[in-house]
């Protein structure tokens, strides 16, 4: 560690440095802060109230001393790296596979490393989102214009002073939105915005914020966006091309949000969120030869309120407490004749409640320990299933250890989960508990280098969604649970020079996943699917990350990111499968991507591409659903302008330059050559 760290009173800083290591603040063998968020906000109250030590430390990525794959990326790096939606900062990560159905409403859910889309977990500041009718977050609506920092954890990393629920998954999506103004600032922070696009997009922002007392602070927060979203696209029947437009695609969606920190004592504070949202939109549906009408119509509702607790305090033990409420509607509507009556009205309402507890103890300045106990309620009401009122009561306890000297830093982990199922009416599914332990290491073998080796374990079981057990027609209550196994090894280093290459960052990792009893829908005929367990699938491949900032000038830097991942995702059940040891559906074996800045006092220029190689839209691998291989390339001017407490952003986007015709998923093309212009005005 080249910072120096002073203190009158030892003890105490040691106490800080071992709290601020264990949350995560400070990365492993303490030898940087990292970018700030809401658990490094919390350790640094309970710091300034000692005015009697300093820590001055060079910043030291997150994502190098991680026991575990860790890749951030802040709202500063997502700016500079020309992000422009939150499709595109997830491209931005390595192992994602996004099942993006185009278009600015268009449904975007992700999948980590050959894993279904089921076992990412979503969590969102702090507390985890679900979806117990399909297990599917759809990140479409999220919005960055919020978003402080967004995440990927692959297994279990270092910090251990988190929920239970947050280790449930084989992966883990971290969405932290930015936080309320600070206890001590009496100021106003104003932030107004309004974006115009392609095909007919219009979004307006507005942020409010302000500490009224020492103690409170809120945030306000409302969003609206309007997309006609009629993109061309080009139709191939052979030899006739033709160029067409995507018709019944067009959505209104807006949300809203109250954000409210309470500092009760130094060490301790309540936070409090209110959130709800709102999208009507139509369905466009997949594109087929000769029969461009569709009628499909879609309206999601969520509403959520949630509180969190955490007292920091600089004694042995802390504590930290959620609580959430949420409910969530999916409405859906299709006009057709081959239903009864010309209509299909399908309506999903879901609701959950949600405590946790944690409590950290932390005898030495060695060993760290915590135990988390949640429980979920989780029901749903549907129109569309064979059974009423489906229900599940969930319980999930951790026991997590950590131990951290110069050179090594441990965690182990053990989840037992626990899920009592049951319906109003009908068949309910099986109940189920089970034991996953999970281990993660990592170590500085040079104690004068910033380079780390880490390997990693983690077992962990997925429960069926409701759909999968209850569905019409389709749902089995006999399924069993997935089991997952997850190995990675992985090196990290980073280099910092004050010559003209100012830091440079390399992650590289090679990891082995095996999915028992993965659940699958089989036909029974042409109109009837069954859902069943299929066996086994595996997955192995390698995932490369790389940053770097060079000084080329006074006030002039150029910025690079790029990740690549390989990926082998298999069928393995019998080899008397036809899709035996084929490449799983949607599924590419190469993807990647890139970007570089050029930041200067006039106007910031970044250029990016993201691509991937070919896909299929089945196991079976048949040329028929074989989707093309794409590489797409955008650009981004953005120039600033600051006037005593004010600050005017510019920024203007161009994305799909070459205005590539691909598809992510099959029969749903993707919006080709399109601009984004941004304003932005601020007030702090």
């Amino acid at each position: 560690m080249k910072g120096i760290i002073e203190s009158k009173k030892s003890l105490k800083k040691a106490v800080v440095m071992v709290f601020a290591e264990v949350l995560g603040c400070i990365p492993a063998f303490g030898v940087s802060v990292p970018e700030r968020g809401d658990a490094y906000e919390a350790a640094d109250t309970a710091g300034r109230s000692l005015q009697e030590f300093e820590v001055v430390s060079e910043r030291v990525r997150r994502e190098v001393t991680s026991t575990a794959p860790l890749f951030n990326l802040t709202s500063e790096r997502m700016k500079t790296m020309g992000v422009t939606d939150i499709s595109d900062a997830l491209h931005r990560l390595p192992g994602i596979n996004i099942r993006d159905y185009g278009g600015a409403g268009g449904m975007k859910t992700v999948s980590v490393r050959g894993f279904g889309t089921t076992h990412t977990g979503v969590i969102y500041d702090g507390i985890v989102l679900s979806d117990c009718q399909s297990g599917k977050i759809d990140l479409s609506r999220y919005s960055l214009d919020n978003v402080g920092s967004l995440s990927l954890i692959v297994g279990d990393n270092s910090d251990i002073f988190v929920p239970a629920k947050a280790s449930a998954s084989a992966a883990s999506i971290i969405i932290s939105s930015m936080s309320v103004p600070g206890p001590m600032d009496s100021l106003w922070h104003v932030t107004g915005q309004m974006r115009f696009g392609s095909f007919g997009t219009y979004n307006p922002y507005f942020k409010v914020g302000k500490s009224l007392t020492p103690k409170f602070s809120f945030s306000v927060i409302g969003e609206y966006t309007h997309a006609k979203n009629d993109y061309p696209f080009t139709l191939e029947n052979g030899k006739l091309v033709t160029r067409e437009r995507r018709n019944n695609s067009m959505m209104n969606s807006w949300h809203g949000e109250i954000n409210t920190r309470w500092r009760l004592t130094p060490a301790s504070m309540l936070d409090a969120k209110v959130y709800y949202y709102d999208n009507n939109r139509q369905l466009p549906g997949p594109v087929i030869l000769y029969n461009p009408i569709c009628h499909e119509k879609l309206r999601d509702r969520n509403f959520f309120g949630q509180l969190t607790y955490k007292n920091l305090s600089l004694s042995k033990f802390s504590f930290q407490g959620l609580a959430k409420f949420n409910w969530d509607a999916s409405l859906y509507h299709d006009e057709d004749g081959k239903y009864p009556g010309g209509i299909l009205d399908e309506d999903y309402f879901q609701r959950e409640v949600y405590v946790s507890g944690s409590a950290l103890y932390v005898p030495t300045d060695k060993l760290a320990f915590n135990y988390s106990a949640d429980y979920f309620y989780n029901n749903l009401t549907t129109n569309q299933m064979e059974v009423v009122g489906p229900w599940r009561h969930s319980v999930l306890q951790s026991f997590t250890g950590k131990f951290q000297n110069s050179w090594l830093l441990a965690t182990a982990r053990l989840l037992w989960s626990i899920y009592d199922n049951g319906v109003k009416e009908g068949i309910s599914s099986k109940d189920e508990n089970k034991l996953s332990p999970s281990l993660s290491v990592s170590v500085q073998p040079m104690r004068n280098r910033l380079f780390f080796i880490r390997a990693s374990y983690k077992n962990i079981f997925r429960m069926p969604t409701f759909n999968e057990t209850y569905y019409f027609r389709m749902g089995s209550t006999s399924l069993k649970p997935e089991d997952t196994d997850q190995f990675n090894l992985g090196l990290t280093w980073q280099y910092n020079s004050t010559n003209w290459l100012n830091a440079l960052v390399l992650t590289g990792d090679v990891y082995y996943n095996n999915v028992k009893d993965k659940i699958v829908a089989l036909p029974m005929n042409m109109f009837i699917w069954t859902m069943t367990n299929m066996d086994k699938a595996r997955a192995f491949g390698a995932d490369v990350t790389a940053s770097a900032t060079f000084n080329i000038a006074r006030g002039q830097n150029l910025v690079f990111a790029g990740n690549y991942s390989w990926q082998r995702v298999q069928p393995r059940t019998s080899p008397k499968d036809p899709d035996y040891n084929k490449q799983v559906a949607y599924t590419p074996i190469h993807s990647g991507a890139a970007s570089l800045s050029w930041e200067n006092p006039w106007v910031d220029v970044v250029v990016h591409t993201t691509g991937a190689s070919d896909r299929y839209g089945t196991n079976s691998n048949l040329p028929i659903t074989r989707i093309k291989g794409y590489m797409e390339m955008g650009a981004a001017l953005i120039r600033s302008f600051k006037i005593k407490r004010n600050t005017i952003d510019l920024r203007f986007d161009m994305t799909n330059i070459l205005d590539t015709q691909y598809e992510i998923v099959g029969n749903y093309p993707m919006p080709g050559r399109a601009w984004k212009f941004t304003l932005t005005y601020k007030y702090n």
